[in-house]
């Protein structure tokens, strides 16, 4: 993540890690396991089955910490059949190949195996013929976007062949009657279920060091990102300043008088402002609201509905300031030491949100500092070469400091578990 984690770890003394006392141990990929009422339920409501594989993915991925690699290869062919369905019954096969990005090929080929094996001849049909398009014509797949004027009339004719596919034979259907053949499938009782699941949760060895790393990357985005810091300094720069909180949807509007990609914005203001990031700055806008609603014809962009209007430019910084700030971050560690940092005062780190806020020259070199809000309060964390400390934002008062062989050996273990 933006070269975060490439830098190589200094050695650490610490053993592979092991199942601790009381816990099972795992063997990957990890079995599937179901409610039996989803199975008793596939005959009539084959929705149950198709969603309570996917819950399991979802579980084990985001508590466990499982890799998808670590999970049986089938339960992920029914993740992206299914998902390669809904696609398509919502924004068709130009949605299909937008929302896929880069990872397109490794899905279909997902998709392939799962649609084969559960016997649905004519959606696996209609699929083929889409990888086809997508290998023989990369630039219009590139510019697939599921709405009118981003979607290539062949691939309009593929919806109408997987409708009637589906129509004639339900994917849902087939692949609830495949799950339930599988023989490794484990069915527990209802009350037996959350049980079941927390053991398989908890027995992941890595699951510590990979929720340190999860937590690390997710302040690294928020820390070394060019948009995520480039609208933090600008919001510092507003007057009163303000803290950067959240992005919402992208739009290309019109800003001072060039079509731009244009974020919404949620800050510690009650008004939402627009920002715009390009490489040579970023800037924060004010927010005009759409005074009527406008009507949304058929096959319109709904994202489009409601756009608002770009108003008065508020502030801006140059890519000079932001460029600082993503090297020191990177070099000081401050992802690492903010996710310390709170653990040391006792808050989790998990949901952090961090703003860049301002670069400070000293002639032991340049402080950067942070607005921190975790847990419901406020912080100040500061870094430097020597290493870092949080500050308590309403009086300033120090509650941990880490110095940097200290943010090294954190830095070490999480870049460990990626």
């Amino acid at each position: 993540m933006f070269g975060f984690f490439s830098r190589k770890p200094k050695k650490t003394s610490g053993q592979p890690a092991t199942p601790s006392a009381g816990q099972s141990e795992v063997h990957l990929p990890l079995p599937i396991v179901v409610r039996r009422s989803a199975v008793e339920a596939a005959m009539d409501e084959p929705f149950e089955l198709v969603f309570a594989v996917e819950m399991f993915i979802q579980t084990m991925t985001s508590e466990g910490v499982y890799h998808y690699s670590e999970i049986s290869p089938k339960a992920m062919q029914v993740y992206h059949a299914d998902l390669y369905s809904a696609e398509v019954k919502n924004g068709g096969h130009s949605q299909f190949i937008h929302n896929a990005g880069q990872e397109i090929d490794a899905i279909i080929a997902s998709a392939r195996a799962g649609l084969a094996s559960m016997g649905a001849k004519e959606q696996l049909a209609t699929l083929e013929k889409m990888s086809v398009w997508v290998a023989e014509h990369p630039d219009e797949a590139a510019g697939q976007t599921g709405f009118e004027g981003g979607r290539d009339d062949f691939l309009d004719t593929l919806d109408d062949a997987f409708y009637d596919a589906d129509e004639a034979e339900p994917m849902q259907r087939l692949t609830a009657h495949w799950i339930a053949s599988w023989p490794d499938l484990k069915i527990v009782d209802d009350d037996d279920y959350d049980d079941a699941i927390h053991q398989l949760v908890m027995a992941n060895p890595q699951r510590a060091g990979r929720l340190l790393h999860r937590s690390v990357t997710k302040l690294a985005r928020q820390m070394i990102g060019w948009r995520a810091v480039g609208v933090g300094l600008a919001c510092a720069r507003l007057s009163p300043p303000e803290v950067k909180l959240a992005f919402g949807m992208a739009r290309v509007l019109n800003v001072e008088g060039e079509q731009q990609m244009t974020y919404q914005l949620r800050t510690s203001a009650k008004e939402p402002r627009l920002c715009v990031v390009t490489d040579a700055h970023a800037a924060i806008y004010e927010y005009i609201a759409q005074e009527d609603a406008p009507i949304v014809r058929a096959g319109e962009n709904l994202l489009g509905a409601n756009a608002p209007r770009v108003g008065t430019r508020l502030a801006r910084v140059e890519a000079s300031e932001i460029t600082t700030v993503v090297n020191l971050a990177e070099e000081y560690h401050a992802p690492v030491a903010i996710d310390l940092l709170l653990r040391k005062a006792g808050f989790d780190p998990t949901d952090a949100i961090v703003s860049a806020n301002s670069v400070v020259p000293k002639d032991e070199g340049a402080v950067l500092n942070w607005v921190v809000i975790a847990g419901g309060k406020a912080f100040f964390i500061q870094s430097s070469p020597s290493g870092s400390a949080l500050l308590r934002g309403k009086d300033d008062a120090k509650l941990a400091e880490a110095w940097m062989p200290e943010l090294e050996e954190h830095f070490a273990r999480s870049a460990a578990a990626g």
